[in-house]
């Protein structure tokens, strides 16, 4: 799996660059994502959202004007993207709106395959962290890109607007603990674990 990380932001958020057939696919735009990108000279096919949260799309919005790149969320949490000043309440600066971002292909609390880049996924909605969250699983790459789903010992807060503990910990054992233990989970902060080590020590699950 040709992956790699940039962390961003005062709280330490993950971006991932995975290679695709045209560039790169770019998971999650936390604060100089974009800065990034340009000093490692990367192309961005597209720009997809784990989840609304600000620190997670901090930089969406220019991402997709310098790349000119579509921007894919799930459909929950696209409000988050179209009109991120709902995130003033909690004093954060503001953040430039997505234009027209894509919905990603997934039903309520289900799965499904969806490919980009010449990559084959499968999408998990998980909400619970917030109303959009989505894992997305390479499976022919063993691994896991969750956004703040599922940590190294831990999970994602719940007590944000929208969330919720019981979807969220049900969509982990639903979608995610059958998956063989092998498969490496890339979270949205923090370093990256896998679903043996979890099943076998996280306190949450």
């Amino acid at each position: 799996m040709n992956l790699s990380v940039y962390c961003g932001g005062q709280l330490e958020t993950n971006a991932y660059f995975l290679k695709s057939e045209k560039g790169i696919l770019c998971f999650d735009a936390p604060e100089e994502t974009l800065e990034e990108l340009k000093e490692k000279e990367l192309k961005v096919e597209a720009l997809i959202l784990t989840h609304g949260h600000y620190d997670h799309i901090w930089d969406a919005a220019a991402i997709q004007e310098h790349f000119n790149c579509p921007v894919w969320i799930h459909d929950a949490d696209a409000f988050m993207v179209e009109d991120p000043k709902v995130f003033s309440i909690w004093g954060i600066p503001p953040i430039l709106p997505v234009k027209q971002p894509q919905r990603l292909p997934v039903a309520e609390k289900s799965s499904a395959p969806w490919s980009c880049g010449g990559i084959d996924f499968i999408l998990y909605h998980i909400p619970g962290h917030s109303p959009g969250s989505v894992a997305f699983y390479d499976v022919k790459g063993g691994a896991i890109i969750g956004g703040d789903i599922l940590f190294a010992g831990g999970v994602g807060r719940w007590d944000l607007p929208g969330g919720s503990q019981k979807d969220l910990i049900s969509g982990i054992h639903q979608h995610l603990m059958g998956l063989p233990e092998g498969v490496k989970v890339y979270p949205g902060h923090g370093s990256a674990t896998t679903i043996g080590e979890e099943k076998r020590k996280n306190p949450y699950l």
